[in-house]
């Protein structure tokens, strides 16, 4: 890894880590002035920690990917499993995933969520789901402009591929775009409803976890990612999510707030 890439992770390193504490700020901000109103009092608090904290797992990751001793005993020791484990069932499995999972598809999901929570009412959230997802696909771009990394050797692929190896974008868009469409879901859905609905907001959850590991997973199998790519995607769509579910919660306590004449306050996410 050349220099200049070094310094562009360790700058990786050190704007993620900000937003971590940044983000543990505005978690603590919220919960001493006791805002938002309501229910959300104690969710937006919740999902900005939990957003900070996977903002700090991303965080050292990247200095992992900086310092390329750190990785001699992790990244190349599980690509070498993975290639001595392969099979053409389970290439023909992580090729199907890899190619449905790509962040076009999951992206595109999510928005069609969107546009299904808007025509139901959702509006707030459908633009928040939205613009995030274009965040989404901004930050792996930026990313990988920023650093750079090298993909795993030629020889290890199963798929052609051109772009930086950091992050991996369709892990990052799989955490983001599926977890989105979950939560979609799960509004749509809304609390209660006896026995029949708590097992669809189960399955709901479990098919989109498991999707979303499957699909990460494929991109270090074919050998066109390594694995702190793949983690460093997950970790990073998983903050823009909980990050997304914040600023939702924000501004649907804001709303009525502002304008309390026009009707009952959107349930929260949950």
């Amino acid at each position: 890894m050349s220099g200049g890439v070094v310094t562009a992770g360790w700058w990786i390193v050190t704007g993620t880590a900000v937003a971590a504490l940044l983000l543990l700020g505005a978690a603590l901000g919220c919960r001493a002035r006791r805002w938002p109103p309501g229910r959300a009092a104690t969710t937006l608090p919740a999902a900005l920690v939990i957003a900070a904290v996977l903002a700090a797992l991303a965080a050292v990751v990247f200095a992992l990917v900086a310092d390329d001793e750190a990785l001699q005993a992790a990244d190349g020791p599980v690509l070498g499993w993975m290639v001595g484990h392969r099979s053409p069932a389970w290439t023909g499995v992580a090729e199907t995933a890899s190619l449905l999972g790509g962040t076009v598809g999951t992206g595109g999901l999510a928005v069609v969520s969107a546009v299904v929570l808007w025509a139901r009412g959702h509006r707030t959230r459908a633009g928040v789901w939205v613009v995030a997802v274009l965040v989404g696909s901004l930050t792996i771009r930026g990313l990988k402009a920023a650093v750079e990394r090298p993909r795993p050797p030629v020889g290890t692929r199963l798929t052609v591929e051109t772009s930086a190896s950091l992050p991996s974008g369709h892990s990052l868009m799989a955490a983001l775009g599926l977890g989105l469409t979950v939560l979609a879901v799960l509004t749509l859905l809304g609390p209660g409803g006896g026995r029949g609905r708590a097992v669809a907001r189960g399955a709901t959850v479990l098919v989109g976890a498991v999707l979303v590991v499957g699909i990460g997973a494929s991109r270090a199998y074919l050998g066109v990612h390594w694995t702190t790519d793949v983690l460093a995607g997950w970790l990073v769509g998983g903050a823009l999510t909980t990050l997304a579910v914040g600023v939702a919660l924000a501004l649907e306590a804001r709303i009525p707030a502002i304008h309390p004449s026009e009707g009952v306050p959107v349930p929260p996410l949950r």
